[in-house]
């Protein structure tokens, strides 16, 4: 399931490209729509401080790559998901969830053994980076460990589409020494600090919800959930999501899924009514 390449703006703030794909996760797949009129997305991404012609150059590359395509509808113009965009919005959808959960535990570790000749790999950091995503830490030789199982029939139809099933051996594993696991499967020191960031960042919108209000307060609701929700995916992809048992008392992941959540209601009913405005523009406005 590759990913569109993305990257931040010299001044560290997302890109067209980067947010345009944070929209259409929040905005269209999630309540399981699959198309949008361009102009809504033009307008999402202006409210965020995106220029229109770098959204449309963003737009135009999406479809190039066949992640997007458009249909003309009169003087408007709307943007289809393709198959494989839905994909991977969906699995991302799926993994927000998963992060906002406790992760059930019961001892056992999910274990893969990948052991893949040289010749046959066609896509392996695509592999490694999907393996991180739902949660594994490496172990060395072609071994990756996880705590949080939802990922794994995600990964296993990876592989097959990989051409790489027969090299994978899929086990469950308990050991004696949890913590010493830990540390060679992760740097939870770099996972603390995204945490601490994000609560930092955005530890002031519990209540930005209960003040917006028209459409200056809906516009600015929008704003920020969409980054709330940005900045979140950048966390958890790179948190393993441990059960609690396993992670110290004072682990700040724990502040930040309370914060990314309560902050997340707040804002839900007012960005969708700015939302629905966008994607309401007369025809005559264009597309």
């Amino acid at each position: 399931m590759e990913e569109p390449k993305t990257r931040r703006r010299g001044d560290g703030s997302p890109s067209a490209r980067t947010l345009t794909l944070t929209v259409l996760g929040e905005y269209v797949r999630y309540p399981g729509d699959e198309k949008v009129w361009s102009g809504a997305v033009v307008g999402a991404l202006g409210a965020c401080g995106i220029g229109e012609a770098a959204t449309r150059r963003a737009l135009t590359r999406l479809a190039r790559e066949g992640w997007v395509r458009t249909e003309p509808a009169g003087r408007r113009t709307r943007l289809v998901l393709e198959p494989r965009l839905v994909t991977l919005l969906t699995a991302w959808t799926h993994r927000l969830e998963r992060a906002v959960e406790e992760t059930a535990w019961g001892g056992e570790w999910q274990q893969l053994l990948l052991c893949v000749p040289a010749g046959e790999w066609r896509e392996r950091a695509l592999v490694e980076q999907q393996l991180a995503f739902e949660g594994f830490g490496p172990l060395g030789q072609g071994v990756w460990v996880a705590a949080d199982a939802g990922g794994v029939p995600v990964l296993r139809e990876l592989l097959s589409e990989q051409g790489l099933a027969p090299y994978a051996l899929w086990l469950t594993s308990r050991t004696p020494d949890d913590a010493r696991l830990i540390e060679r499967a992760w740097d939870l020191a770099a996972v603390r600090e995204g945490h601490e960031r994000f609560v930092a960042r955005f530890g002031d919108l519990r209540a930005a919800g209960s003040a917006a209000g028209g459409r200056e307060g809906d516009a600015s609701a929008f704003v920020a959930r969409t980054r709330l929700v940005h900045a979140w995916r950048g966390t958890f992809e790179r948190d393993p999501r441990l059960p609690g048992a396993l992670l110290p008392d004072d682990w700040p992941g724990r502040a930040a899924t309370r914060l990314f959540v309560d902050a997340w209601r707040a804002l839900r009913d007012p960005a969708d009514r700015y939302w629905r405005g966008l994607t309401g523009v007369r025809a005559t406005d264009g597309g």
